[in-house]
């Protein structure tokens, strides 16, 4: 039966499984005696039999506890024995930087500066112990989102050679490492010193400014000969807002001969310190909430609409329905009452009118009385210039009498008429109609004037004058949106030619690269 069927080892309570490799499983674990919760590295059950790979946890361990760094967890307790193999450590919740660099490469570059500097001050406390981690890549790095880090999975860790190891150093029989951030002494069974990890640091910040890595091949052999004798590229190649400072400083560390490379971490740290990562800061990307994403896209799709979809969304997400919007009538700009016979208009004497400015309506002309035409009835002229003479008041006397005779004078109204005889006005006389009683003085119909008639005179023709229409100024709503300025295109990478192997070292045969794997064996 497996160690981890019952959830129980030694003292400690499996609670959650972290990670699993090939030979190790790292669990989050409780301790019962002190309810500290720790993070144990176990070895499955079926691998206890193989030596050499509890010798490596147990190296793994003995490096790792010589280290007290504020970037590197504690490691607290190890047991072997026949029935298990595992180490506690400090627990550290957070995902690796390869998992970041998938889901959010945005935060990493947001938080890489803090990272870097974390990262170089726990090399710089290894190398001071005589130390070399050899297995630097974001896959060994753990980071929160308040940009703590720890450097972790010390199964590759050595002394770093001294002088007379160098001297006496023999090809290592077998090569470790990962070969996409191995350096080229590594794959070349050379000597290691501190710069084999400024290497490794090199390729892991190169893939977190780019999201690529610096060599790649279509088979491990391939992969391994670029990083002997292929000259690195430049991240800017991959990342434009990589600043060109900031690719000397990953050539530099990404240099073929150990020699060529910063000499010590403190000399990379003094060079990250005064170059700036990226042309342009990278900020926070804010993500909205569904219920800012209905309201965004009901303001944008749906709008003020009061349909059946819109009224979905607004119960779904309890987003309120808009008031009803009042639209307001457009403003009419007219002039004063007498600004067109004060003020003179354009092309007459006066200035033209200001942009936006409406100009003044003309006045109306004063339009002239129409004579009435040809074949008028008398009654239907204007009665102020024809007037009527009034009539007499008080009885009539007859008419029959002459003037001078009792009769009434001859007034206007007994005026001849145009082209009709004299004598047609003359006084007649006049009998009372049968049947009047004597003594009474009956009025006789007074027959209405007769109004000659005047020649016609033609119509005045009047100017028809252009009407203006009204100007309409109505206010914008919204200011146009400046146009955005173009994206610029990323430069393709240029191809990488393959280089010539460079000569390798002495007792080094090409052949040996035929059968490389991966470690740490226990990883």
């Amino acid at each position: 039966m497996s160690t981890t069927d019952n959830l129980e080892i030694g003292k400690y309570k499996l609670v959650n499984c972290i990670a699993s490799g090939q030979f190790t499983q790292i669990w989050e674990a409780l301790d019962n005696e002190t309810t500290r919760r720790v993070a144990m590295k176990l070895m499955l059950s079926e691998k206890l039999a193989e030596a050499d790979l509890v010798s490596a946890l147990k190296n793994e361990f003995k490096a790792a506890s010589q280290f007290d760094h504020p970037n590197i967890p504690k490691y607290f307790e190890l047991v072997v024995d026949k029935k298990q193999a595992y180490f506690t450590m400090e627990l550290f919740n957070a995902p690796n930087l390869k998992t970041q660099l998938y889901n959010d490469i945005r935060g990493v570059h947001i938080r890489l500066k803090r990272l870097v500097e974390a990262v170089a001050l726990a090399l710089e406390h290894i190398h001071d112990r005589g130390w070399i981690h050899r297995d630097i890549k974001p896959d060994n790095i753990l980071m929160n989102k308040s940009s703590e880090a720890r450097v972790v999975d010390f199964s590759l860790a050595s002394r770093a050679a001294g002088g007379l190891s160098r001297m006496l150093h023999r090809k290592q029989a077998t090569v470790q490492g990962t070969r996409t951030y191995m350096a080229p002494e590594q794959i070349l069974g050379k000597p290691l010193t501190p710069q084999t990890d400024i290497y490794n640091f090199g390729v892991t910040l190169f893939e977190l400014l780019t999201g690529e890595t610096p060599f790649k091949g279509a088979t491990p052999k391939d992969l391994l000969l670029r990083h002997i004798g292929e000259p690195a590229p430049a991240p800017s190649l991959f990342n434009p807002n990589v600043t060109p400072e900031m690719d000397l400083v990953i050539l530099h560390m990404l240099a073929k001969k150990p020699e060529q490379r910063f000499k010590k971490i403190a000399e990379l740290m003094a060079a990250l310190r005064n170059t700036a990562l990226f042309k342009e800061e990278v900020t926070e990307k804010v993500e909205l909430t569904e219920r800012e994403k209905a309201e965004k896209e009901m303001e944008s799709v749906l709008g003020e609409r009061l349909d059946s979809r819109s009224d979905a969304m607004r119960s779904k997400y309890g987003v309120a329905a808009p008031p009803p919007v009042k639209k307001k009538k457009p403003t009419i700009v007219l002039p004063a009452a007498n600004a067109g016979s004060q003020a003179p208009r354009a092309g007459q004497g006066g200035r033209p009118p200001a942009p936006g400015v409406a100009p003044p309506m003309q006045p109306p002309m004063p339009m002239q009385p129409q004579m009435p035409m040809q074949g008028m009835y008398p009654q239907q002229m204007p009665m102020a210039q024809y007037p009527m003479m009034p009539m007499p008041q008080g009885p009539v006397p007859w008419m029959n009498a002459g003037p001078g005779q009792g009769g009434m004078p001859a007034g206007p109204w007994m005026q001849p008429q145009m082209g009709m005889p004299p004598q047609a006005y003359a006084p007649q006389p006049f009998a009372p109609p049968p049947g009047t009683a004597p003594g009474t003085v009956p009025v006789p119909p007074v027959a209405a004037p007769s109004i000659p008639s005047r020649p016609m005179l033609p119509p005045t023709a009047v100017p028809a004058m252009p009407v203006q229409p009204p100007v309409i100024a109505v206010q914008p709503t919204s200011t146009p949106s400046k146009p955005s300025p173009p994206v610029p295109v990323p430069p393709k990478p240029a191809k990488k030619p393959v280089a010539p192997p460079a000569k390798p070292g002495e007792g080094f045969n090409i052949e040996d690269l035929a059968g490389f794997d991966d470690l740490p064996p226990v990883s």
